[in-house]
């Protein structure tokens, strides 16, 4: 027994109040709740009861699925569809207290049930994890943003795909050019989680459109987030390889509901306004719900945080990282090891006139890079949402749904730099060694400014379709997608090096150029910041960048499910499908960094075909009618998919899993299957670019090296296999209670990396890089000549008509290649329950991430080295839990989130890093008075007492690990919510 307090209103909102309060997991459609209402529930119940009170007089029912509960229309005396057929030593169908576990044929309310993780609707349960945050959870946890919802689960990892991994250089791996959010669970990769829009495909996100942006999805539309911890390219194609995020829109509402969030950061910046208008109307034989969502987030500046306002670290314990890129300028000298080194500090105070050698000390200048630039970019977001469906005839469904969203963006990054060559040509030059000419590392930050970053990221999708249901029970779905997402990004407020060197007096004036320093004046480089005029930095400020992508992903899908035969242990099911998908991508764009005229960029315009055929089969060996003392329940399932790719060929990749319910309360589930992540267009079609460096091989020789870099047309799938285990025990001893504990295992190979390129310095020293190598003698050998001079006359090279074949000794292949290994192992787990506590309800519930192994090998030559709890890694724990109490319309949460301290092992030597814990707590406010008009309020802080994050000593001057914690700080909101 414990408290209810669910008022009466529309059904599919007290169920989800029901739902909470109890711990269950209902199952039911949006269609079959819409438009109903329920009574309302107060006092001390059982948790049947209490479901029996809100269904009386709906014409529901419900009946028992394993652990969930499914709600099915009351079955008629008479069914049109077709008559039940007789099932030989099966029982009557008990009445609703026993909650019946069979389906009956005329219940088709049951087929339209979509549970993540498997093509078969229904009633039926997986064999891998899936967590559901559903939107009561959501609000209550003070989240604004989908993205927000997912990063704060432990198995989500914050590394890659974010806006401040991506502004604060913490991300190397995406190229998040849009500065969205992306899902990455188990920390293998955001392109390595599949995220699904109501079970459906996304246009690619970023530079090489290789993730989804879910920051373009309002939140008001959201009914619920499921995700499936555990690969699953067998039941949905590519990318499935750490999980899949499915985001399920709301369907159905009559009438309206209208939101509103307010909230800021106590230290400043990253304000929030949210609007939210969500429509709806539900008749007899369909639906039509329309959402709109707009979102302004405030900049958040490194100079409003304390750990971020300079990269002089040493007040944190520390390094001092600032630069000798300075205003006054540092000269610069060349040591005898062949590097630069700081000489000379131009001295302070003073315009850079009439400078004499006693002025320079020996030592440098320090610039603080860090100022002006923003740790989160300005955001405004608009976004809408259609759904529509209609009943036909007999069993035939339409259905129609549409999303659109634009977001513009802003933010401000570090300023330029140069290291100018001056001589006497610049009327201002002075040499402190009396050499001929000095390098001077000089920051336009004082005259110029920060690069400011403008951007706009447009996404618009669709499907429609038809659902047909067969006398038999089968269902079919065909339907069409369409989806495309363009970015736009541009670079401004930039020093065109070619006008810097003509104002400098370094070349000689430009006669395509307007500026003649005999006129307009030279660059003073030798001054404190003030010393150039408007005239001189409006001409070498002209620099910029602009970059457009677009990706688009068309799909025809038929699929059918449906029972097959009868066991003793119930229906077999089935789920077979096809479906075509045509994916593009194109990029361009211009710079106009150096030269007279803005270059363009290199192109990219590539398109590709998959085509794809699957099956699944879930057989129960045992259940209900033939169970046995230790053998409640047995449940095999089975799936395979197989696609192919015209650019590179085919993949199959199977799963098996097992369900097995030994008593009452226990059930056990283990699952292995393979994933794999294609290749992105970018990946494989991007033009190659020939280019020359110089590297010290082992022997310290400074060597001449021909560099490949671009796409790679040879590329392969990444792949990976994936094992788990789970229990889950529930006793009826103690209702509404569960924990749950998973193992899992995935070891992901042929990742697709640059190991050569990103390990550059290295490249011809360390025996490691050796695959990606090759020692050239084009004086000796007539193929390396031929190979050379092929690379030397490529259409991508810069190199040709600089250096003859002979002059290169080595060629470095820095393309994307199939190199790295990666295999993670951890466990999960998680708990839940309620009970009843001064005339309401306490629930309680516990989330928690443990990674064992986060093992890389980044080329077959390296050995595995173990990274778990490492910066910009996986850390060792992340954990949630949440406790609330709710009495009549009035609620309160309290949820602490860890995660576990972690080493520097970048630093020398390494230094540890600790762990983060923050408290979030809310307010809930809904006395009758305003449930009775509807309204509701909500007052959340989140990070209540404004830890910082832990701190790390990093050569970007940000005093933080992106990938592990964030900025912001103390977050407080109100949340006003009218329904009506």
């Amino acid at each position: 027994m414990q408290e209810f307090h669910i008022g009466a209103g529309p059904l599919g909102e007290a169920l989800v109040a029901y739902a909470r309060a109890t711990r269950r997991q209902l199952l039911y459609s949006s269609a079959l709740v819409a438009g109903r209402t329920s009574q309302a529930v107060h006092g001390q119940y059982s948790d049947d009861e209490a479901l029996r009170i809100l269904l009386r007089g709906t014409g529901l029912i419900v009946r028992r699925a394993g652990n969930a509960f499914v709600l099915v229309q009351q079955p008629q005396t008479q069914s049109r569809a077709a008559p039940a057929r007789p099932r030989p030593g099966r029982a009557k169908p008990a009445p609703m207290q026993a909650f019946e576990p069979h389906r009956a044929p005329e219940d088709r309310d049951e087929s339209a049930i979509v549970v993540t993780g498997t093509n078969i609707r229904g009633p039926s349960e997986g064999n891998s994890q899936v967590i559901t945050i559903d939107r009561s959870e959501i609000d209550r946890a003070g989240h604004g943003t989908v993205g927000e919802a997912i990063a704060a689960l432990p198995q989500n990892f914050g590394g890659t795909g974010t806006e401040d991994t991506s502004l604060t250089a913490a991300d190397r791996s995406t190229q998040n050019i849009g500065l969205g959010t992306s899902a990455n669970l188990r920390g293998l990769g955001s392109d390595a989680t599949l995220t699904l829009v109501n079970g459906r495909r996304l246009a690619g996100s970023g530079g090489q459109g290789d993730f989804s942006d879910i920051s373009l999805i309002p939140l008001a539309a959201v009914a619920r987030i499921e995700v499936l911890t555990d690969g699953a390219s067998a039941l949905y194609g590519s990318d499935a390889v750490g999980g899949v995020v499915n985001i399920l829109l709301r369907k159905t509402l009559d009438g309206g509901e209208t939101r509103l969030r307010l909230g800021t950061a106590t230290q400043g910046g990253a304000s929030e306004i949210q609007l939210g208008q969500v429509l709806g109307k539900s008749w007899s034989t369909g639906h039509v719900l329309a959402a709109y969502e707009y979102m302004h987030r405030a900049r958040l500046g490194a100079d409003q945080r304390g750990f971020t306002r300079s990269a002089d670290l040493r007040p944190y314990g520390g390094s001092d990282w600032r630069s000798y890129f300075a205003v006054p300028a540092t000269i610069m000298a060349i040591s005898p090891a062949g590097s630069l080194v700081p000489a000379f500090a131009v001295p302070p105070g003073q315009n850079g006139v009439g400078l004499r050698l006693a002025d320079f000390a020996p030592r440098q200048n320090y610039e603080n890079y860090r100022e002006g630039v923003d740790i989160l970019p300005r955001q405004d977001r608009h976004s809408a949402y259609l759904s529509a469906e209609q009943a036909l005839g007999d069993g035939v469904r339409f259905f129609a749904e549409g999303r659109y969203a634009h977001r513009a963006f802003e933010s401000k990054g570090q300023a330029t730099t140069a290291l100018a060559q001056v001589d006497a040509r610049n009327p201002w030059f002075v040499s402190p060694d009396g050499a001929p000419f000095s390098l001077v590392s000089y920051s336009f930050l004082r005259e110029v400014g920060p690069i400011r970053q403008p951007g706009s990221v447009e996404s618009w999708s669709g499907a429609t379709g038809l659902t047909a249901t067969t006398p038999g029970g089968w269902e079919l779905e065909a339907y069409l997608t369409h989806a495309s997402e363009r970015t736009v990004t541009a670079y401004d407020n930039i020093v065109n090096t070619t006008y810097f060197s003509e104002a400098l007096g370094s070349t000689a004036d430009n006669p395509s150029t307007p500026y003649n320093t005999a006129v307009d004046g030279f660059f003073n480089p030798y001054g404190n910041g003030a010393s150039n005029s408007q005239k001189v930095l409006d001409f070498i400020n002209q620099g910029f960048a602009y970059n457009h992508t677009l990706s688009r992903m068309t799909s025809a899908n038929l699929k059918a499910d449906g029972s097959l035969f009868d066991l003793p242990g119930g229906a077999v099911k089935a789920a077979f499908g096809i479906n075509y998908r045509r994916e593009k991508f194109d990029r361009n764009g211009r710079n106009f960094f150096s030269g007279t005229t803005p270059k363009p960029i290199s192109t990219t315009d590539a398109g590709r075909s998959i085509a794809a055929t699957f099956a699944e089969l879930a057989v129960p060996l045992f259940g209900p009618e033939n169970a046995r003392p230790g053998l409640r329940r047995l449940q095999l399932s089975a799936a395979v998919r197989y696609e192919y790719y015209s650019d590179f060929g085919s993949t199959s990749n199977p799963k098996v899993g097992l369900l097995w319910e030994p008593a009452a309360g226990l059930t056990l589930k283990t699952s292995y299957g393979t994933s794999f992540r294609a290749p992105v267009l970018r990946e494989v079609r991007d033009p190659l670019t020939v280019s020359y460096v110089q590297l010290r091989d082992a022997a310290g020789i400074l060597t001449p090296v021909v560099t490949l870099f671009g796409g790679n047309p040879e590329l392969e799938p990444e792949t990976a296999n994936s094992l788990t285990f789970s229990a889950r025990f529930a006793p009826e001893w103690a209702k509404g209670w569960h924990i749950e504990a998973s193992y899992f295992q995935t070891r992901f190979s042929n990742r697709i990396e640059r190991p050569a390129a990103d390990n550059l310095s290295q490249a011809l020293s360390d025996a490691i890089y050796s695959p990606y190598v090759s020692r050239v003698n084009a004086a000796a050998d007539p193929g390396d000549r031929a190979r050379l001079e092929a690379l030397i006359n490529d259409p991508g090279s810069v190199i040709r008509g600089l250096f003859p074949p002979e002059f290169f000794r080595a060629v470095l292949d820095g393309r994307l290649v199939n190199s790295t290994e990666l295999v993670v192992r951890g466990l999960d787990i998680l708990a839940a329950g309620s009970f009843s506590l001064g005339g309401g309800t306490v629930s309680l519930s516990g989330n928690a991430s443990h990674m064992l192994d986060y093992q890389r090998r980044i080329t077959p030559r390296a050995p595995l080295v173990e990274q778990v709890g490492t910066l910009s890694n996986p850390p060792a724990w992340r954990l949630r839990g949440s406790a609330g109490w709710d009495r009549d319309g009035w609620g309160m949460t309290a949820t602490l989130s860890h995660v576990s301290g972690y080493v520097d092992a970048v630093s020398m030597p390494h230094r540890p890093v600790g762990s983060w814990t923050t408290i979030d707590t809310q307010l809930r406010i809904q006395p009758k008075m305003l449930e009775r008009v509807g309204l509701s309020l909500a007052l959340s802080a989140q990070n209540l007492l404004d830890a910082d994050p832990p701190f790390v000593d990093q050569l970007t001057g940000f005093g933080y690990g992106a990938a592990n914690a964030d900025p912001i700080g103390r977050f407080v909101s109100l949340q006003v919510i009218k329904r009506w």
